[in-house]
């Protein structure tokens, strides 16, 4: 449409390219398609809810802020603009307060299944499960085609430790939403919850290839900028063939067929998928397959520097293989950025002391794989606490995603392989 009709300033179609670039996930350009918007018609609001889930998705507080209080200037009688104001103190943490200004949206308008999602996301932030389900059915009642209400569900049954109604809500949105790589993540989590490692796996690795070949599909052809006129006159100079077996080479060249796993992992830049990529570290731990367990860390401390969790993980995933020195190191790490982790703590004393045996003549050695695994904590894996030795496998929500999720990083499993001293 860009470079055959020229419509790159059409807010018709900024209003679709932002919505479709928000429901795979890529918040940065939805945002970038909406500014856009912004500047060519400010009074146009096609994409407002657009605009607003994404800065609340990315925590952009300042932005939302100016942005609420233009819309109830502009209309105090606006769901969209009340909408706007929940959103705002839901990214400030202040859920009571969501709730109020979210409950004003709903009554102003009872059709807006984005209202009704996010009233059920400040529900589910509070604990409150029964109110949170009734939103998202009322959400699920208004867009019935829709597989976000039935996603939000399986989610908040997933987090009450609900799993056999998880599964049926998850499998449902995934039926009706099969490109959706969050339904594949929550699958994920949903298997590992059952402990079935393999399948929690091959989820995970769906969702960052769905993600990846969207994205790489989407570079190929070319993402227009409204702004970059030379780079527009550039593509448009080169002839319909040359661009034609442009895009089958990169069609061709990342077809599902040849991205491998470690593909999928490697080509993921954006950090809304770092949840994603520590959950297929632990799934690979978890099915002792130590090596790429260890590329997925390392890429979770590639697109999250500095992570804490991310460095105990890979330090504990180290200890396993034997390698003492090397998990010493990045338990010292963890310990630097979160010197109150009691996980971290704990397995280096264990490793600094399997070291020392190791050091000494006349001690036996003892290695890693002395290590017994202990049953699973009794606590629900979804708690957002921490055990003295468990590694938390983070969940697929990762900021507010209400067009329609809730987005915030949620943890939905704790890890339940404990290591003893012999």
């Amino acid at each position: 449409l860009n470079l055959r009709h020229k419509l790159s300033t059409s807010p018709e179609i900024l209003t679709l390219a932002a919505t479709r670039a928000y429901n795979s996930y890529n918040l940065a350009l939805a945002l970038h398609y909406c500014h856009v918007l912004y500047e060519i018609d400010p009074l146009c609001s096609k994409a407002a809810h657009i605009q607003i889930a994404t800065l609340t998705g990315l925590g952009h507080k300042r932005p939302l802020f100016r942005l609420a209080h233009a819309l109830v200037d502009a209309d105090p009688k606006s769901a969209m603009a009340w909408y706007a104001v929940g959103c705002y103190y839901y990214t400030c943490g202040r859920f009571d307060l969501a709730q109020r200004h979210l409950c004003r949206a709903t009554r102003l308008d009872e059709r807006s299944a984005e209202c009704w999602v996010a009233f059920g996301c400040a529900f589910a932030s509070c604990d409150e499960n029964d109110q949170a389900n009734a939103c998202f059915r009322a959400a699920q009642r208004l867009h019935s085609g829709s597989h976000y209400p039935m996603l939000y569900m399986g989610m908040e049954h997933l987090r009450t430790n609900n799993i056999p109604l998880a599964g049926h809500f998850l499998s449902s949105a995934r039926s009706m939403g099969k490109s959706d790589p969050l339904c594949c993540n929550e699958l994920g989590v949903w298997a590992y919850r059952k402990k079935e490692w393999p399948e929690a796996v091959n989820w995970f690795v769906l969702a960052l290839r769905l993600y990846v070949e969207y994205d790489v599909a989407s570079k190929s052809l070319g993402s227009w900028n409204a702004h970059s006129r030379e780079s527009e006159a550039k593509i448009a100079e080169s002839s319909n063939d040359e661009f034609d077996r442009g895009n089958h080479f990169h069609s061709e060249r990342f077809s599902s067929e040849n991205l491998s796993d470690r593909d999928c992992v490697e080509f993921c830049e954006e950090v809304f998928w770092e949840p994603t990529i520590f959950n297929l570290g632990q799934s690979y731990r978890k099915a002792r397959r130590f090596e790429d367990a260890s590329i997925c860390f390392e890429k979770c401390l590639v697109l999250c520097p500095g992570k804490a969790s991310s460095y105990s993980a890979l330090g504990f995933t180290r200890h396993l293989v034997g390698d003492l020195e090397g998990a010493i190191e990045f338990y010292h790490q963890a310990l630097s950025r979160k010197p109150d982790d009691p996980f971290s703590s704990e397995m280096l004393n264990r490793a600094l002391y399997e070291a020392l045996d190791n050091m000494a003549p006349t001690s036996t050695s003892r290695s890693v794989n002395d290590v017994s695994l202990m049953t699973p904590a009794n606590r629900s894996s979804m708690s957002m606490g921490t055990t003295m030795s468990s590694i938390k496998i983070q969940g697929g929500s990762h900021s507010m995603v209400m067009h329609g999720h809730e987005g915030s990083f949620f943890s939905p499993g704790d890890s339940d392989v404990d290591m003893i001293m012999s």
